[in-house]
C-alpha cells in the first residue's frame, strides 16, 4: 500500500507550537491539489475571453478554499504575495529594487527608521496584506502611498457592480482616475491595491491577498511587440484583469501548496526542538515572509539575538526553514 507523504511524517508535537494550530496541518498538503491543466489560462491573449473568465473563476475558487481554511501559514502566503506585488510596483515606479532588496529594506531597518522609497512601497503592500478587507481601509492605503487620505474617500466596493473581478477592475479604474496626473504612477499602484481590497471583501476574505499587481506586467499580458501594458481605465482593462487574476490566483495557489508542505515539515519537527521560546519562533516563521534573528529575539522567549540565530540555523539544518539571502551576515529566514 502506498502511503501519502502526510502519513510518512512524524506526528507534530502541537503543545510545542501552539494549542490554536490545528493538527490537520499535517494532512493539508494532501487535501489541496494543484490546479489541473484544463483550469489554467492558455496563450497570451488578454482580450475578452470566456477561457480567461473560466480560468480566473477556477483559480480563485481553489485559492478561496485555502483562505477560508485559515491555515497557520496564511500570514506567510499573504506577505510573500505582498513582496511580489511590491517588486512589480517598484518596476512601475522605476525604482531599482528586486525582491531581495525589498526584503532587506523592511526587515533590516529598525522600526521608525525610513526604509527608503522602495521600502515604503513594500510596507504599503504589507499593510494591505495585514489589515481587514474593508472599504474604509482605502484611505490608509492612499496615505501609505503619499497620496493623502482624501484620495481613498468614497471609493468603496459598493460603488462597483458585477462579479468579484469586474468589481475589482472597476474600483481600480476609479481609484487611479481619482489621483491627479502628477502622481499617476502612485495612483495606478493605488488602483491595483484597491482592486485586491475589493476582490477580497467581495469574496468574504477577512484580509486581502495581494494578487493583481503580481502578474499585471507579466509576459502573457505585455509580451507582444507594441502591446502597451494594461492600465486602469483603458478600454481593455476589465479583460486584462480577468487574465491577470487567472494567472495571479493560480500562481498564489501554487505558492500556497509549497508553503503547506514546508509548514508541515516545520511543525512535524516541533517535538525535536527543546529551545525555550521555540513556539514563538515557529509562529513567527508561519506568520511572515521572512524574519531576522534580531526581530525574533525581540519577540521574547528565545533570549538573545545569538540564541535566536542558533535556533533559526538549526531549523535550516533540519530542512524545516530556509535562509533567504545567501549572506554570512544580516541573514533572513523563512519557510
Amino acid at each position: 500500500m502506498i502511503r501519502s507523504p502526510a502519513a510518512r511524517s512524524p506526528a507534530p508535537d502541537w503543545a510545542m507550537v501552539d494549542r490554536d494550530l490545528p493538527p490537520a496541518i499535517a494532512a493539508q498538503p494532501g487535501l489541496w491539489q494543484p490546479l489541473p491543466g484544463w483550469a489554467r489560462r492558455h496563450g497570451d491573449d488578454a482580450g475578452p475571453s470566456s477561457e480567461a473568465a473560466f480560468a480566473a473563476g477556477a483559480a480563485l475558487l481553489a485559492l478561496d478554499q485555502i483562505v477560508r481554511a485559515e491555515p497557520p501559514w496564511l500570514g506567510a502566503l499573504r506577505q510573500r504575495q505582498a513582496l511580489a506585488a511590491a517588486a512589480v510596483s517598484s518596476r512601475l515606479m522605476r525604482l531599482p529594487a528586486d525582491e531581495a532588496a525589498l526584503r532587506d529594506a523592511h526587515h533590516l531597518t529598525r522600526a521608525g527608521d525610513d526604509p527608503g522609497p522602495s521600502g515604503r512601497l513594500h510596507r504599503a503592500w504589507r499593510g494591505l496584506a495585514a489589515r481587514p478587507a474593508r472599504a474604509e481601509a482605502a484611505a490608509g492605503l492612499a496615505q501609505a502611498l503619499g497620496l493623502g487620505a482624501s484620495a481613498g474617500a468614497e471609493l468603496g466596493p459598493g460603488l462597483a457592480s458585477g462579479g468579484p473581478v469586474a468589481r475589482a477592475a472597476a474600483s481600480a479604474a476609479r481609484a487611479a482616475a481619482a489621483v491627479g496626473p502628477a502622481q499617476a504612477l502612485e495612483g495606478e499602484i493605488f488602483g491595483l491595491m484597491l482592486a485586491d481590497l475589493v476582490l477580497s471583501e467581495t469574496l468574504g476574505w477577512p484580509v486581502p491577498v495581494p494578487l493583481l499587481a503580481t502578474t499585471i506586467l507579466g509576459p502573457a499580458l505585455t509580451g507582444r511587440p507594441q502591446r502597451p501594458r494594461p492600465r486602469p481605465g483603458d478600454p481593455g482593462w476589465a479583460a486584462a484583469c480577468q487574465a491577470a487574476y487567472a494567472d495571479a490566483a493560480g500562481l498564489a495557489h501554487q505558492r500556497a501548496l509549497a508553503l503547506a508542505r514546508r509548514a508541515a515539515r516545520l511543525c512535524a519537527l516541533a517535538g525535536t526542538l527543546r529551545s525555550k521560546g521555540g513556539a514563538a519562533g515557529l509562529r513567527a516563521l508561519l506568520a511572515d515572509d521572512a524574519i531576522a534573528a534580531r526581530a525574533l529575539a525581540e519577540l521574547g522567549g528565545l533570549g538573545s539575538e545569538r540564541a535566536a540565530r542558533r535556533f533559526l540555523e538549526r531549523l535550516v539544518a533540519l530542512g524545516a526553514a530556509r535562509e533567504l539571502t545567501g549572506r554570512p551576515l544580516f541573514r533572513l529566514y523563512g519557510l
